[in-house]
């Protein structure tokens, strides 16, 4: 890790990085990628784009003849959420069940990220909550609010905390 001020840019940068393509790759209908990636279903996926990083993961289709759609992450090895659409995001939101939305206005690239504090609040919240709701302001417009189960969340984490940790 590094300790000078550039850090957190830099493994924002590689989260940015590593996240832009798998969207990339699912935009495009890769079937290596699309195969692993069903929509509407919680995931364990690891890349080695910039090091190791295993997360869970959730393609969130919009259900619309539009074919929107968002990407939902939370990297094990950066303990952190990400959201990601199908444009320039600005911000995101993400309510658990009840809960008032957690934002994050942390965007580039079409991808926003969260913080650690916030990032450590909706995993709390996840891990014991029973749907999503998420937003994503896109220039000029807004993608969702979509709907997304946790059925299957917590169990897919603990297989990407594994696997981040080389068990």
């Amino acid at each position: 890790m590094l300790a000078n001020a550039e850090g957190p840019m830099i493994r924002f940068e590689l989260v940015t990085s590593t996240l832009l393509v798998m969207v990339l790759a699912l935009s495009l209908g890769a079937p290596a990628v699309a195969q692993n990636q069903p929509s509407n279903k919680w995931v364990m996926h690891c890349t080695q784009e910039g090091g190791r990083d295993c997360g869970v993961q959730a393609t969130i289709d919009g259900n619309s003849l539009l074919g929107q759609f968002l990407v939902v992450r939370y990297s094990a090895a950066y303990r952190k959420f990400s959201v990601v659409g199908d444009g320039m995001g600005q911000k995101a939101s993400i309510q658990v069940d009840y809960n008032p939305f957690i934002s994050t206005s942390i965007c580039g690239q079409g991808i926003c990220q969260y913080d650690d504090g916030r990032s450590a609040q909706l995993l709390d919240q996840m891990r014991r909550g029973s749907q999503i709701t998420v937003q994503l302001l896109l220039q000029g417009t807004e993608a969702g609010p979509f709907q997304q189960t946790l059925s299957g969340f917590d169990s897919e984490l603990q297989k990407a905390l594994a696997a981040q940790q080389g068990r």
